[in-house]
């Protein structure tokens, strides 16, 4: 239970961020939230501004409940707002009800443009007569901002090249991910897309799961290649199961190492596939996590993997939640983090109090070598294993370099219990460098942001982070009642400070959400 930070607590000088909606007026930002308002990030604008997504998949689409929208927050001194629902200029499809447009979203490169784009999953989606059998949206950026140029493209099974027909449950794109690959000064990483349908039926077996990569032209944004992947695939290991849920996370990252870590067709890419029902040796949904080189050469990871802490057990889930970022050196070996979330570890008696896992490798090692493991009883390591706290439900990584401590690992604890607030939520703060996981571990609750921490708030429930600020959701939130979003700079995070709030209904910001927050990118 966290029990708030002693001198370290905040809540001094909360400025809200002002937003309008882009096709309506626009309101100028002021004081504090203007001088934080345009830093570098994804930008869909091409101003030089980075902007911010927030997603709120419930909510009401002309008058359908749950079509989902998503909110678009443009940086810069005259920072506006979008709405971003299916059926507009420059989205496909149509809104409808129990849609849950957002349930995923992703900054992207997909064309050698100015602008950023925007990956959005709706694996609620359904197509023809098959219920939520799932769809991926690809939103490009413009000068007009996202949907404001080249029409959008709705990825789906049977379309595009996409391997599979679309069937009931299949929720292809429950998980996305982007190749951001830093290549070293050598170019922009190649254009891909990872995508999980975890309720993919294999035959006669019910939700095996599956995953794939969707690779685009670089110069015109046009698909070029699509594969698919699944247990049954050759140089997988395993075997599709029934529940084992292949693809409920994903991450993708271009290398290997060597001559700039080039891609060609599926060659250079790998993908990285959570499959949290796996059965290990008699073990229930003890998990694992595969590397698939090239979509065809595997390398499996677990508990029961040799270098990693702890032990498969029922109900674990490793590989649930995945974080992951990559660094190739031109000529040279790739960097590769990978942060593995098993937020249903029992610790001790503790049922469901989650653990995180950091694998890390300098020189194109596979299998990634454990770096750290951690939960909230390790040494130095802030709170404690409490049953329910799903320590790992969301993770991020990024952020400034701390001398001995590395660049920022941030574990969402949504389950956290505040004080005597159920499920209040909580987020703790790593450094990547360490081998002592506790050194250096910042937590943070709402009330040391100045806000009320209240019993189903789940701040932490979605994380974004860059270079400048780390955004926490609390999708949940009870004091904004439809979601909020906290901007903290990491000067803010370390050493207590102010942080600025995103929410509906506030200074511009549109109302009329649902669960603002549910999904974030940066």
């Amino acid at each position: 239970m966290h029990v708030g930070r002693g001198t370290d607590m905040r809540g001094l000088g909360r400025t809200a961020l002002v937003a309008a909606v882009l096709v309506a007026t626009v309101v100028p930002l002021s004081g504090p939230a203007r001088a934080q308002a345009c830093a570098p990030g994804s930008d869909f604008n091409g101003d030089g501004c980075g902007d911010l997504i927030v997603a709120d998949p419930d909510a009401t689409v002309d008058g359908k409940a749950r079509a989902g929208r998503v909110n678009v927050v443009y940086g810069g001194e005259n920072a506006a707002r979008a709405l971003l629902t299916q059926g507009m200029t420059g989205v496909g499809d149509t809104a409808e009800t129990d849609d849950r447009f957002g349930a995923v979203v992703r900054a992207a490169q997909i064309n050698d443009d100015a602008y950023a784009d925007l990956v959005v999953a709706v694996p609620s989606e359904s197509v023809g007569s098959a219920d939520d059998a799932g769809v991926v949206h690809v939103i490009f950026g413009s000068v007009a901002g996202l949907g404001g140029g080249k029409s959008g493209i709705v990825l789906r099974q049977g379309a595009f090249g996409v391997p599979g027909v679309p069937e009931a449950g299949d929720r292809f794109g429950a998980s996305i991910a982007v190749n951001t690959t830093d290549l070293d000064g050598a170019g922009l990483p190649a254009p891909a897309i990872a995508y999980g349908a975890p309720g993919e039926d294999l035959g006669s077996v019910p939700d095996a799961g599956a995953a794939g990569l969707v690779a685009f032209d670089v110069s015109t944004g046009d698909v070029t290649l699509a594969r698919d992947l699944t247990q049954d695939s050759p140089g997988i290991s395993g075997k599709a199961e029934r529940g084992d849920r292949f693809g409920a996370a994903v991450e993708v990252f271009q290398g290997p190492g060597g001559f700039g870590c080039s891609a060609s067709t599926a060659q250079g890419y790998t993908i990285v596939v959570g499959v949290p029902g796996e059965d290990l040796d008699g073990v229930q949904d003890g998990g694992m996590v595969h590397i698939a080189r090239g979509l065809a050469t595997d390398t499996p990871l677990s508990q029961d993997t040799a270098g990693v802490d702890g032990v498969a057990e029922t109900g674990d889930q490793f590989g649930a939640s995945l974080a992951l970022t990559s660094f190739c050196e031109h000529d040279g070996p790739s960097h590769v983090k990978l942060v593995v979330g098993v937020p249903h570890e029992d610790i001790g008696a503790a049922a469901d109090a989650g653990a995180v896992h950091l694998f890390a490798t300098d020189d194109d090692e596979l299998p990634l070598p454990q770096r750290w493991s951690v939960n909230q009883e390790t040494a130095s390591v802030a709170g404690a294993a409490e049953a329910g706290d799903r320590f790992g439900t969301t993770l991020a990584l990024g952020g400034p370099w701390r001398d001995g401590l590395g660049e920022p690992v941030v574990v969402g604890v949504p389950g956290e219990d505040v004080d005597s607030s159920t499920d209040a939520g909580f987020i703790q703060v790593f450094g990547d460098g360490t081998t002592a996981p506790g050194n250096g571990d910042v937590g943070v609750a709402q009330s040391d942001l100045g806000d009320p921490a209240q019993a189903g708030d789940q701040f932490g429930a979605a994380l974004a982070a860059r270079y400048q600020a780390l955004f926490v959701a609390a999708p949940d939130d009870v004091t904004y009642s439809t979601g909020v979003v906290h901007v903290i700079g990491w000067d803010a995070v370390f050493g207590g400070g102010a942080d600025t709030v995103i929410a509906p209904g506030v200074d511009g910001v549109p109302s009329g959400a649902a669960r603002f927050g549910a999904a974030l990118a940066a």
